[in-house]
């Protein structure tokens, strides 16, 4: 067996589906830049590896999880707003777009779909609460995702919330260190 056909198999056998280079350096165990990107090169003129964007990459042919795409492709997020809502039942409606939240605002389009970022400060970031990590990439609980909805939308109507936690959701908000959020909280609470 090939040393590249090692490499890709390593690769096909993890629980990933999208690879940054720092994951190709931990799967093929190399340590020198210079010849990661070697591997990296022949593995995509060989049409076994594909380019996504710097640094991401996908093996060829190979059905991708387009929640840890949007991880992958901005490092400081973690999927939320309408995409967790439409998973979890509280809105219904597809908007074509998968929602994170980050460090920064950016909008994104490749093969798999539009990637949307919106901007939040470093500390609501960086406070885990409701920030469920399932395993390839990091995703809001309904709760949060509702909260950083509100945050940046301000209020609206939503389609289901029987499975809302109202106490979770005014704790969480708490996070927001914002008068209108809360308040829109606990109107919010108010329908559960």
């Amino acid at each position: 067996m090939s040393n590249i056909t090692q490499k890709l198999l390593k690769l096909n056998n993890s629980s990933k589906t999208v690879f940054d280079t720092a994951d190709l350096m931990l799967f093929w165990e190399i340590e020198d830049k210079n010849v990661l990107w070697v591997d990296i090169s022949r593995a995509i003129k060989k049409g076994y590896l594909k380019h996504i964007q710097r640094g991401v990459y996908v093996l060829q042919n190979t059905k991708i999880d387009r929640l840890e795409l949007a991880g992958k492709i901005k490092k400081k997020s973690y999927i939320s707003f309408e995409t967790v809502l439409l998973q979890n039942g509280v809105i219904n409606q597809w908007y074509g777009t998968y929602f994170s939240a980050s460090d920064r605002s950016l909008e994104i389009q490749n093969e798999y779909g539009k990637f949307n970022y919106r901007k939040f400060s470093n500390l609501i970031l960086d406070n885990r609460l409701g920030i469920i990590n399932a395993g390839n990439y990091f995703i809001a609980s309904t709760e949060r995702a509702i909260c950083d909805y509100f945050y940046k939308i301000g209020f609206t109507q939503l389609d289901d919330l029987d499975n809302v936690d109202g106490e979770r959701l005014i704790d969480i908000s708490k996070i927001y260190n914002n008068k209108r959020l809360e308040r829109d909280i606990l109107k919010l609470t108010k329908l559960l």
